[in-house]
């Protein structure tokens, strides 16, 4: 059998994502986890390492919950739709190159996707520095340039500065997201399924030995080495995932809610919680009514704008919030309607931007 029929067959039999839906859902959980978290008597979360005590709150808190348990569900769940987003790209990215016959030369493959991120990071820094400048939170000067060049570049998650006062903290995605690229075209791009595990267990394994709360699972959560694992999973599920029935995603979304929960229990168990994570993001997607899909599709499809404009957002309501003494759901319903609106502007300006730079590509 030649590759190309094998990539043809794969295509047909595999289980389709409505990938506008589930990244609609992804950025709905990020854009109110970051503002969800920032929020007065929040219960952190667990991203970038793991605090036990961050569980022991939640579990106290829930033992007696209040009328915010839907923001603080948020504030410490919400952060899981970067592994959605990150699960998307490698099934997006198998999909459209790995599932095919044509020839993908690394460099012009790189420049491309570095561009496309471009489009998107470079309005957001703009809007960033115009926004803070206007508030006067910093004065210009070359760290400001430095500060600006490094992000720009996608390597801040490299030089371990993202959390830098010049960074906007969601911008890292944007570095991770180039070096998983990388690393797909380079190492896992129409391997066999054995070097795409390999590659997984390994991201997992150098994970387990380090300290939960220390600076190295840090380091490894903010680059593609914490999340070669997550970007497997999409990578698999583009080549060999199967459409199920109704009653057995109702039964996955079920039990894969209840493993999120026990794994984010403890460090090494929650070192899986992505697998599951990705499981009831693709069963609960196929559960939504019509009208639910349509709504999340609509938002999937802002998302890139959504991304970029909402700590923005966050930064104007939260100091709104603050303010003028607003009542928790109050200011989230307006930081959600100004979010929106906000990113259809900026969905208008990237896709005049992305064409110019997308003509370099072809240079």
């Amino acid at each position: 059998m030649t590759a190309g029929k094998e990539y043809s067959i794969l295509r047909t039999n595999s289980a389709s994502i409505d990938s506008a839906v589930l990244r609609g859902v992804a950025i709905s959980s990020i854009a109110l986890h970051n503002y969800c978290h920032w929020m007065k008597g929040a219960i952190f979360e667990n991203e970038f390492t793991y605090q036990a005590w961050h569980v022991s709150k939640l579990i106290r808190y829930l033992a007696h919950p209040d009328e915010h348990l839907p923001l603080q569900l948020f504030s410490f769940f919400g952060h899981y739709g970067v592994v959605l987003f990150v699960f998307l790209s490698a099934y997006g990215l198998e999909k459209k190159y790995g599932q095919s016959g044509d020839k993908v030369p690394a460099l012009p493959f790189i420049w491309k996707h570095y561009l496309k991120l471009l489009s998107m990071l470079l309005i957001g820094n703009i809007a960033f520095y115009l926004l803070n400048l206007r508030l006067h939170t910093f004065e210009f000067s070359w760290g400001f340039v430095q500060d600006a060049l490094i992000q720009l570049a996608m390597v801040s998650n490299i030089t371990g500065e993202i959390f830098r006062p010049g960074f906007l903290g969601p911008y890292w995605y944007f570095g991770l997201t180039l070096q998983l690229y990388v690393l797909y075209r380079l190492l896992l791009f129409r391997k066999h399924w054995a070097v795409c595990i390999g590659f997984m267990l390994l991201s997992w394994y150098v994970q387990t030995i380090c300290d939960p709360a220390g600076e190295a699972i840090h380091y490894l959560k903010i680059n593609s080495i914490g999340h070669i694992f997550t970007f497997g999973l999409g990578i698999l599920y583009a080549r060999y995932g199967r459409e199920l029935s109704k009653s057995s995603y109702t039964v996955i979304c079920l039990l894969s809610a209840v493993l999120i929960w026990f794994t984010g229990l403890w460090f090494q168990s929650w070192l899986w919680t992505p697998l599951f994570v990705c499981i009831f993001g693709l069963s609960l997607i196929k559960l939504f009514p019509a009208w639910l899909n349509k709504c999340f599709a609509w938002v999937g499809g802002i998302s890139a704008a959504l991304f970029v404009s909402h700590p923005l957002v966050r930064k104007v309501c939260m100091n709104l919030s603050e303010k003028y003494d607003l009542e928790s759901y109050t200011g989230l319903l307006i930081y959600i309607i100004a979010a929106l609106l906000v990113a259809l502007v900026f969905q208008k300006i990237i896709d005049r931007v992305s064409p110019y730079l997308m003509k370099l590509a072809k240079h």
